[in-house]
């Protein structure tokens, strides 16, 4: 297939997560964007045996034929036409080298309305917090974290049964249609500064995250935690009799498990 450069803008993606796949599906299928590249991490050793094991993104990539890196390429990110970057749940610090080697031409899609929840969990945390309004951010980067001006935002809504899986496919698949709808523009990517002193942070997320003591595992108060932390950490705590037991659903009834045994009902209080 050929393209004609002079009309079309060359992007190379970095990310690494199932949310990353749903940003580059919409930039495979839209006319006047060509991917040059993806950027990801490398492989990982998963499972009983250690089997190194692609992650989702560069499995995606590699069935559609698209070059992946797992490092810092300059000399394909600075070949001929110069492309435009762009970064969606990729897990890494970009460098200044490589902003300055995009000539500031790179940008990130982020789950919030910033500045409000910056840093590597903000899905999980407004479950957590129980807010009803969010949307999705895309931002020129610059060297601080999540920090850069504003290129775009949209507004959007947390559902009573959103998780953070479904939290953050619909969220990136609309940061997605937003950079699309910049790199159509004649004159895209205007950018303003953010208010810092309006910013809040998150954590980056642990298994710990997810263990509630005992005495608060009551299921009248897990529906937030549950939904925050599905599908990883999980919410689980420790019995008094020292077994470990995960909630595995909320609905219909909320299921335990404990380890090696079948799961069981949740007993219900009378």
């Amino acid at each position: 297939m050929h393209y004609n450069y002079a009309m079309t803008k060359q992007v190379v993606f970095f990310g690494s997560s199932e949310f990353s796949v749903v940003v580059l599906e919409k930039l495979l299928s839209a006319e006047g964007c060509v991917l040059r590249a993806v950027v990801t991490t490398p492989d990982q050793p998963v499972g009983r045996h250690l089997k190194l094991t692609p992650n989702p993104v560069k499995a995606f990539a590699q069935k559609h034929n698209i070059p992946v890196l797992t490092s810092m390429n300059y000399e394909l990110i600075t070949m001929n036409h110069q492309p435009i970057g762009l970064v969606a749940a990729y897990g890494k610090i970009i460098p200044q080298s490589v902003i300055d080697a995009f000539g500031e031409k790179i940008y990130n899609i982020h789950p919030s309305f910033l500045p409000k929840y910056r840093g590597p969990s903000p899905l999980q945390q407004q479950i957590l917090d129980g807010i009803t309004e969010t949307g999705v951010t895309i931002i020129k980067l610059d060297s601080a974290v999540d920090h850069g001006p504003i290129v775009a935002q949209v507004k959007d809504k947390i559902l009573p049964n959103d998780t953070t899986q479904s939290l953050g496919n619909r969220l990136f698949a609309n940061g997605a249609s937003l950079f699309l709808s910049q790199l159509r523009k004649e004159v895209p990517f205007k950018a303003k500064s953010q208010n810092n002193s309006l910013a809040t942070y998150t954590h980056k997320l642990t298994r710990q995250d997810g263990f509630v003591p005992w005495e608060q595992f009551k299921p009248e108060q897990l529906d937030r935690q549950f939904r925050a932390y599905f599908p990883w950490p999980g919410v689980w705590t420790t019995t008094p009799q020292c077994q470990r037991l995960k909630l595995i659903a909320l609905q219909p009834h909320i299921l335990v498990q404990l380890e090696g045994k079948t799961p069981q009902p949740w007993p219900i209080q009378n």
